[in-house]
């Protein structure tokens, strides 16, 4: 009985040893079948879905097609391993696909989003695309799109993803810019018999689209083609547009605007005049705007060296030989002395050094060379410099930009109808669309916060084969009426965007802010930037400046419009300026207000909101 007992004690024993051993290996059989009944079960799934959600486990887009300017067919795809996080994209798989569209069949890379209904979303990736179905893209969008958002959700525009716009960018330069610069250098010559000319825009897209739509209407009885895909642009043989630079800063759109105009140039080379002005340099960008904007829109992802890069190959010389040249700023000593009697051919004179004096000339009305308020390196040209200039090479006027004029072009001419005609189309300087919406662009909320300027923007529609320039001019309002009109674009919070705005800022001391703000440079030149208040304008300098200026305000139409623009020219002198300059401009700011009140009276409501963006402008130069 006892060794009945031991036995069974030492089975019941050698049970639970047993039972010890082997449970590790239940459970890891456990483990392994509900491993493979999730796995599975996703598999499962996976046949389901459109998209693989942990992997891209299997091609899904061949049979697809891809309709952009015509039908992508994708056939024998494999997939790549692993999904990537595209910026703007969310989770993707890429496969390489033979894509049939014409011609021969070619090896592509084919993005794949999951769908909304039984298919995937297939389309070729932007690096892949052709130039000209990438840009197609980007006209179509923006044409129709981009005044859409009036909420400040600029990147809701599919477009505007970083990774899509540097692709852009990269095809422009390469296939249109590079090729173009190689074979005519800094100058393009104009050859068409209708020809269009607009100055600066300075991010207005509004105006943009305003204008193209005006002049398609005074055009249509022409016969000219349109774009491809556009609504907007003639591009003809016979059609050719220049645009005079300033495509950005001091505006709303400026990314939106410059994409357009190269989405046009890729699609239509020939018919595209894009000069360079001096807001085309991350020299510009920084104090006014366009830096910010590309922040803001991008979150960094596209750099301003990427744009830098495109804009300084473009011409700084539109000519149509024994007319007219058009250019940004005007004639400069060095352009004097390198490029008269080339009849012309600016090509062949032309540099980057000398290109750069240009972007900043201005006219006067008086004779020979004079300095430029917009700083010590830079001249003014009168209206005999010009004549001599354009009959050495056979030309009979210049149209510009650069300077803003209140009814949107002016024209100088002599006795024998040598010309200088300025074109300013950014109509309502520095103006919103929605004028009243409350929403202020957010990378600058102080440049937009005031209404713009309330002046006229310009263009001048050539007929060549006549001889005759028509100059049109348009207001705001009505840019801002037949751009609505034609994107359906609506403003939010009730406020029309053809209200006018003639509200009065409001009132402030001017000499009060002038101190405020001097103070504010003086805290920020302390240190490195020396004393900013050490120097002195002498007698003779200051009654030079108030002669000049009581003379300019004097015989002006609209005081108030022209001092402004004293304000302003002389703001950008500072982006070249050292202390001296820096010290110097502040006490020009006074004595130009002690002219102004001396002709207008005690009225202290004017130039204060320039000044302030001037002095704003001002610190982003000295930090």
């Amino acid at each position: 009985h006892a060794k009945t007992n031991q036995i069974s004690l030492l089975c019941n024993h050698t049970e639970i040893s047993l039972v010890k051993m082997l449970r590790p290996l239940v459970l890891l059989l456990l483990e392994v079948n509900l491993v493979t009944a999730f796995r599975d079960n996703q598999a499962l799934a996976q046949q389901k879905s459109t998209f693989c959600p942990m992997h891209c486990c299997r091609p899904k887009c061949s049979g697809q097609s891809y309709s952009l300017t015509g039908n992508w067919t994708f056939q024998d795809c494999k997939v790549r391993k692993g999904a990537k996080d595209l910026h703007g994209y969310g989770r993707t798989c890429f496969e390489d696909c033979t894509v049939v569209h014409s011609g021969e069949p070619q090896n592509a890379t084919v993005m794949r989003r999951s769908g909304g209904g039984s298919s995937p979303q297939c389309e070729l990736y932007h690096r892949d695309l052709p130039l000209q179905e990438l840009a197609m893209d980007f006209v179509e969008q923006l044409e129709i799109s981009a005044l859409k958002l009036t909420r400040g959700n600029y990147g809701d525009l599919p477009l505007m993803k970083a990774d899509k716009v540097e692709s852009f960018l990269e095809k422009v330069k390469e296939k249109v810019l590079k090729p173009e610069f190689d074979q005519q250098g800094y100058s393009q010559e104009i050859k068409s018999k209708n020809v269009v000319i607009i100055g600066d825009l300075h991010g207005q897209l509004f105006n943009l689209i305003g204008y193209l739509l005006f002049i398609k209407s005074k055009l249509n009885d022409k016969g000219l083609s349109m774009l491809d895909g556009s609504s907007l642009l003639f591009c003809d043989p016979s059609m050719q547009y220049v645009f005079m630079g300033d495509y950005v800063d001091r505006g709303e759109r400026g990314v939106e605007l410059l994409l357009l105009l190269l989405a046009y140039k890729a699609r239509c080379p020939e018919g595209m005049a894009l000069l360079q002005g001096n807001h085309e340099t991350a020299e510009m960008w920084f104090p006014y705007g366009f830096a910010a904007e590309l922040k803001w829109k991008f979150d960094e992802k596209v750099r301003l060296g990427d744009i830098e890069d495109v804009v300084e190959l473009l011409p700084y010389v539109a000519v149509a030989p024994e007319n007219w040249m058009a250019m940004h700023g005007g004639l400069s000593p060095a352009l004097e002395r390198v490029c008269s009697g080339k009849g012309g051919r600016f090509s062949e004179c032309l540099t980057k050094d000398v290109g750069y004096t240009t972007v900043w000339a201005d006219p006067h009305d008086g004779y020979g060379w004079k300095p430029s308020q917009r700083g010590p390196q830079f001249s003014t040209f009168g209206m005999d410099v010009a004549r001599a200039f354009l009959e050495s090479n056979n030309l009979k006027g210049i149209f510009r930009g650069h300077e803003q004029v209140e009814k949107g072009w002016v024209r100088k001419k002599d006795q024998d109808g040598y010309f200088v005609a300025t074109v300013f189309s950014a109509a309502d300087y520095v103006g919103l669309f929605c004028k009243k919406d409350g929403r202020l662009p957010g990378w600058d909320k102080g440049m937009f916060s005031t209404p713009g300027d309330g002046n006229l923007g310009g263009i001048v529609v050539v007929d060549l084969a006549e001889g005759s320039h028509a100059f049109q001019r348009l207001q705001a309002s009505k840019t801002r009426e037949i751009a609505a009109k034609f994107t359906k674009a609506q403003c939010e919070m009730g406020f029309s965007l053809l209200e006018s705005q003639s509200e009065s800022p409001p009132k402030v001391t001017l000499e009060s802010f002038i101190e405020d703000k001097h103070k504010s440079i003086k805290r920020l030149g302390d240190g490195n930037h020396g004393n900013l208040d050490s120097c002195s304008l002498d007698k003779d300098e200051t009654e030079a400046l108030k002669e000049k200026t009581r003379q300019i305000l004097a015989n002006a139409e609209n005081r108030e419009f022209e001092a402004r623009k004293l304000i302003d020219l002389q703001g950008e002198a500072l982006i070249h300026g050292e202390n001296l300059e820096i010290c110097k401009a502040m006490k020009k700011d006074k004595a130009m207000l002690e002219v102004y009140h001396e002709l207008d009276g005690t009225d202290e409501k004017i130039l204060e909101f320039d000044i302030e963006i001037r002095e704003h402008e001002l610190e982003e130069v000295l930090e």
